[in-house]
């Protein structure tokens, strides 16, 4: 299974390519459009994978997995006040853990019976008697407050630099800027690149460290005010 750094690079790969066949089919665009397009579809990009991303973590969190195990020493050892008979669990409560006892002992869903005491790190037990045996069901949440502050961050943060950078790509085509999307555009390539072989914080830091030498290197190089700039 690709890795969430190496699908990164796959999109920032095809995001060039796509400003590259733009620049070849319109006329009115030279090679210097390529950085203007590629921040445009950054923008474009970003909006469409934060909000799918913030949906697809709260979705997984929703998620409770369960395990049932059969206790052989029965529950004569467990508080009566931990032991449910079958018959006295919520429908709900049934199809959860017969569901799980027929999935070999595990079982993956959004339900969340009242009568089951469910954890973070699956280690309450719940302990069902059902046709006379004896057995302890676990229900684990991958979910709570920390997935819930870093969906929060995720939008906080994703959203408006989706804004950002859908301005700038407006601003730079409107006033046929090229040093602007240039220095974005080498700092998230930077950080995306790298974020394949060395950890996303590192990488982050080295594209943001980029950003200031391709300023300055760009300084008075604007070929897009340029009348004569011709398609190559």
């Amino acid at each position: 299974m690709l890795s969430l750094p190496a699908i990164e690079l796959g999109i920032l790969i095809g995001i060039f390519l796509i400003a590259g066949a733009l620049v070849v089919l319109r006329s009115d665009l030279t090679r210097y459009h390529i950085p203007v397009i590629v921040l445009a579809l950054f923008a474009l990009t970003s909006g469409m994978l934060v909000p799918a991303a913030a949906y697809t973590i709260q979705t997984d969190a929703e998620q409770i997995d369960y395990q049932v195990e059969s206790q052989v020493e029965g529950c004569g050892t467990v508080d009566d006040e931990r032991v449910s008979d079958f018959s006295e669990l919520s429908s709900d409560a049934q199809e959860v853990f017969l569901s799980t006892l027929q999935s070999n002992g595990e079982y993956t869903t959004t339900a969340s019976p009242d009568q089951f005491r469910i954890s973070s790190d699956s280690t309450v037990e719940n302990y069902i008697l059902y046709e006379s045996d004896c057995y302890s069901l676990v229900g684990y949440s991958g979910g709570g407050l920390g997935t819930g502050l870093f969906v929060l961050l995720l939008l906080f943060f994703g959203i408006p630099l989706t804004i950002v950078l859908a301005v700038l790509a407006v601003y730079s085509y409107r006033f046929d800027n090229f040093r602007i999307p240039a220095t974005a555009v080498s700092g998230i390539s930077v950080a995306v690149g790298l974020a394949t072989f060395v950890n996303s914080s590192l990488a982050i830091s080295i594209g943001f460290l980029i950003l200031g030498p391709v300023w300055i290197k760009l300084d008075r190089f604007n070929p897009l005010e340029s009348k004569d700039t011709w398609k190559e």
